[in-house]
C-alpha cells in the first residue's frame, strides 16, 4: 500500500520501550501510541507503524503487531481501535480483522463517503480500510468483502470489489463472486468486477 503524505517523515515523541529490537522510528511511533493524550495522535502513530518509514525496513513485525494488538484491546477510543486494527491487517495479522470490519460498518452507519477520508483528524482514505482486509485475507475478511461487494451503495460496492483484488489463496471463492458481479445490472459494478478479474489473473497464487 502506498504511504500517504501525512505519514511521510512521521516524527513523534522520544522515549521508547527498553530492549526492543525495532528500529527507532517504530519504537517512537509505538511509544506515541501508548502514551499520547490525543486520540488522533495515537491513531496516526498506528498508521505510521503500518505504512512504515522511508529507508527504515521492518524486517520482523512480531514486536510491532503484539504492541498494536495490545493497544487495540486497551485503548477506549474507537478511532484508535480502528487504526490499530487497520495496522494489524496491513501487517497481515488476523487479530485486526473483526475490529476493522466493525470500523468499516461504523463508517457506513455514520454516512462517511466510502471513497472519502476516515475523518478530518485522521485523513486516511476509507478505501484503505477495505484494502487492508483484502491484504490480510482469511475467511472472515474475504466473506465480508464479498458481501460488501454484492449489496449496498454503488460507491461502497466498487471499493469492496477493488479490495477483493488483493485477496489470494481463497480457493476460488473471490473469482466466483467476481464472475457473478461481472454480470451485475449496474454498469459501474460490472466494469469494476471485470477489471479486477483481469488484474488478478497474472498474479494468481502470489503474495
Amino acid at each position: 500500500m502506498p504511504v500517504p503524505a501525512m505519514v511521510v517523515g512521521f516524527s513523534l515523541w522520544v522515549a521508547t520501550a527498553g530492549g526492543s529490537d525495532l528500529p527507532r522510528p517504530y519504537q517512537d511511533a509505538l511509544d506515541a501510541l501508548r502514551t499520547s493524550n490525543e486520540p488522533s495522535a495515537r491513531a496516526l502513530a498506528a498508521i505510521a507503524v503500518a505504512h512504515g518509514f522511508r529507508d527504515v525496513p521492518l524486517s520482523d513485525p512480531a514486536d510491532a503487531v503484539d504492541a498494536l494488538s495490545d493497544a487495540m484491546q486497551a485503548d477506549a477510543d474507537p478511532t484508535v481501535q480502528a487504526m490499530t486494527a487497520y495496522a494489524l491487517c496491513v501487517l497481515r495479522d488476523l487479530r485486526g480483522v473483526p475490529r476493522l470490519i466493525g470500523a468499516i460498518q461504523a463508517t457506513v452507519a455514520r454516512g462517511v463517503d466510502p471513497q472519502g477520508r476516515f475523518s478530518d483528524a485522521v485523513p486516511l482514505p476509507v478505501p484503505y480500510l477495505y484494502r487492508a482486509l483484502g491484504h490480510v485475507g482469511g475467511r472472515e475478511a474475504t466473506w465480508f468483502l464479498i458481501e460488501a461487494a454484492r449489496t449496498g451503495p454503488v460507491r461502497a460496492r466498487v471499493v469492496a470489489i477493488a479490495a477483493l483484488g488483493f485477496v489470494l489463496g481463497d480457493g476460488g471463492e473471490v473469482e466466483r463472486a467476481l464472475t457473478t458481479l461481472s454480470g451485475d445490472p449496474d454498469p459501474t459494478v460490472r466494469n469494476a468486477a471485470r477489471y479486477v478479474m483481469s488484474e488478478r489473473k497474472p498474479r494468481s497464487g502470489k503474495r
